[in-house]
């Protein structure tokens, strides 16, 4: 009996043993040939990476929906240390990069601010010895801790310092050496900041840079598909702008609002301005990659709190106020007329708004090329007649005769001057009898006559000085200056853009100049001299504020706020006012009759005469120096009776305000020539 029992209980144990071990084969089975190539490719999943995906920026249209700034589908080039190996294996990897870049003629991304070359010198004045406020550059030497470093080491030294730090070899030259500290410079910033994870190399890069990467087979170094912006028109340069990386001194604040370090960004003009508009948000992408780099699998991060994938949304699409071809009409009449005007005449301004603000047209001259900005940037930076400068928003000028209007208004409005009332003028004005060189009008000067006795309108036509020197004593220098500011002169216009703000003569103006202020000197601030400077915006938006019967407006270049697809209306600008004067019917009345006679019987008439609207202008001449041509002015509206558009125009030394006329009387032809014949947009639809 016990044998048999035996004998049963020892069958039962290799079957128990037969049957583990059939399990045990057939989960060997299972993982190393049905599951074997999916586990053998986990096996070789060591890194995963969190990714910043950028945000397409929108585009910038014209009030029509041209477009002017898009973008372009390109390449670039990224740069993950972790699969480049030790120090050695790294270094030799970048360096093999930055030399395939010198053949390509490939910029790299830089911001160490030293100097390439064999003699390194600051760039942005020297980085240490500021306590208070330590910059990137010197946090980062801080925490690598360079041995036999003085506080405030000289470009030099300091290369040499990070040359060590980052284990450079000293076989490599002072050139090659300079860039590789650049680059690991800024590898070295990202492994410091969490908020820093792409290191974007470069941008834009062609077929035959990729091909050379490639064929190197350079770890670490990957090619992605991105977009850059892309200017479709050859106008516009000041107004539009440009974009570029985040400058290092600029970072701290894009930082705050959630930037990645990477990111392009506007850097002046509308690009800057609508910059919130434009960015887009970017997004996050989850990312593993085998031990070669090679992406095994990837996906849209999946954010914590509110369980949504982080792909990236669109910037949104801003239309401006501006008409493309308006813009090009004044640019082209601008090149057409400017150079030669005379000897001395150097760059020009023009100014087109409507009656609320919106800007139709700015153009300064000389202008430059977008498509070329970057290249040529040296040059236009270092050209005497100063392209890259906006002469509309940033050129200062005394606005001569044309303030005269300004002055007669608010004469007119205070009481001080009537519509019909009339004052003589005799050629020297005897009001300071104990002055022996008694101020002239122009007209006596020049042609030993005088305008005799003359109404308001007639003076403006006349541009009669005298006229304006009694009028001017009469409101006093604390009225003209208050309707100066009514009108917006010598204050910012309120435009997105960056503008100088000007200044209007007075007793706090001359303090400020350290100047003493002189009664006697009203007369010539009644005239526009002394110590007024206006830009051509403001002259613009003046204009406007006149003829509209006060109302004075900030000036605007958005139009409308349009989602990334064209499809909604974010935001619709509304004319936002700043002043509002109330302009009697019959002041104002008077003040248009004398810039109706100024563009119908005045100096400018011949160039006004065959237009399809009838005009009103005032020209000013602005003294810069006894020895030097006057700036030449032009400020005008039309239509006349029913104002839509207001016009300024600034030559610098171009001598007589009426040789510019011929550039207004342009703009108006074009304008209402095209108006006629014009149709309007589609809704919703691009246009070319």
């Amino acid at each position: 009996m016990d044998g048999k029992q035996f004998t049963l209980r020892a069958r039962l144990v290799l079957v128990l043993l037969a049957a583990a071990m059939a399990v045990f084969m057939g989960v060997l089975y299972n993982l190393q040939i049905v599951e074997g190539p999916k586990f053998r490719e986990q096996s070789v999943r060591t890194i995963a990476n969190t990714v910043t995906v950028s945000a397409s920026r929108g585009n910038i249209l014209d009030r029509d929906g041209r477009m002017l700034a898009t973008n372009r589908s390109t390449y670039r080039v990224k740069l993950d240390t972790k699969l480049m190996g030790k120090d050695a294996e790294r270094n030799a990897i970048l360096l093999k990069l930055l030399e395939i870049c010198r053949e390509q003629e490939v910029e790299w991304s830089d911001s160490l601010p030293i100097s390439q070359g064999d003699i390194p010198v600051y760039t942005t004045g020297a980085p240490f010895g500021e306590e208070d406020s330590p910059t990137q550059l010197e946090k980062l030497v801080k925490k690598l801790k360079p041995k036999n470093l003085p506080e405030e080491p000289s470009a030099a030294e300091l290369i040499a310092a990070l040359r060590t730090s980052f284990k450079v070899d000293e076989a490599v030259g002072a050139v090659e050496g300079r860039a590789l500290v650049g680059v690991l410079y800024e590898l070295q910033l990202r492994a410091e900041d969490i908020s820093r994870t792409d290191y974007i190399f470069a941008q834009d890069v062609g077929i035959g840079f990729i091909t050379a990467v490639k064929e190197a087979g350079l770890k670490g170094v990957s090619i992605e598909t991105t977009t850059v912006r892309e200017y479709v028109t050859d106008s516009m340069a000041h107004l539009l702008g440009s974009v570029g990386a985040i400058s290092s001194e600029d970072w701290d604040s894009y930082r705050e609002k959630g930037y990645a370090m990477n990111a392009i960004v506007g850097k002046d003009g509308a690009e800057l301005a609508f910059e919130d508009i434009l960015r887009g948000t970017a997004g996050v992408k989850d990312v593993e990659l085998n031990e070669n780099g090679k992406i095994i699998s990837e996906s849209w991060h999946v954010d914590s709190e509110t369980g949504e994938e982080q792909a990236p949304r669109p910037g949104d699409n801003v239309m401006l106020t501006v008409d493309l071809k308006l813009q090009e009409v004044v640019e082209q009449a601008l090149e057409r007329h400017v150079p030669g005007m005379t000897e001395e005449t150097e760059g020009a301004a023009c100014v087109v708004t409507d009656m609320t603000g919106g800007i139709l047209a700015m153009a300064s001259y000389p202008t430059y090329d977008l498509s070329t900005y970057r290249q040529n940037f040296n040059a236009l930076r270092d050209d005497p007649l100063k392209p890259l400068m906006n002469r509309c928003l940033q050129g200062l000028y005394a606005p001569g005769s044309t303030i005269k209007m300004a002055v007669a208004a608010g004469a007119l409005e205070e009481g001080f001057i009537t519509p019909r009332e009339e004052i003589q003028d005799t050629g020297r004005y005897t009001h300071y009898e104990r002055i022996e060189d008694q101020p002239m009008c122009w007209y006596y000067r020049q042609y030993g006559r005088t305008h005799g006795w003359e109404n308001v309108s007639e003076a403006i036509r006349d541009s009669c000085n005298v006229f304006f020197y009694e009028t001017g004593l009469r409101m006093g220098i604390e009225k003209i200056d208050t309707y100066a500011a009514l009108f917006g002169l010598g204050r910012t216009t309120g435009l997105e853009l960056y503008e100088k703000p000007g200044e209007v003569a007075g007793p706090e103006t001359s303090a400020a100049h350290g100047q003493t202020w002189y009664e006697g000197e009203t007369m010539y601030a009644a005239i526009g001299q002394g110590n007024t400077q206006v830009t051509p915006v403001q002259l613009a938006n003046y204009i406007a504020t006149l003829v509209n019967g006060g109302d004075n407006y900030a000036t605007h270049l958005l139009k409308a706020v349009k989602s990334s697809d064209f499809t909604q209306v974010v935001e619709e600008y509304q004319p936002q006012l700043r002043d509002q004067i109330g302009l009697q019917e019959d002041n104002l009345e008077a003040v248009k009759k004398g810039m109706g006679m100024v563009a119908s019987e005045g100096s400018a008439a011949e160039y006004f005469a065959d237009l399809p609207v009838k005009v009103g202008a005032k020209t000013g001449t602005a003294q810069v120096s006894s020895d030097s041509e006057a700036h030449a002015i032009l400020v005008a509206f039309a239509p006349y009776e029913n104002p839509e558009i207001a016009i300024s125009v600034v030559v610098e030394h171009g001598g007589s305000g009426t040789l510019v006329a011929a550039i207004a009387a342009e703009i108006f032809d074009y304008y209402f020539s095209a108006q006629d014949g014009s149709t309007a947009p589609v809704e919703n639809t691009l246009t070319k």
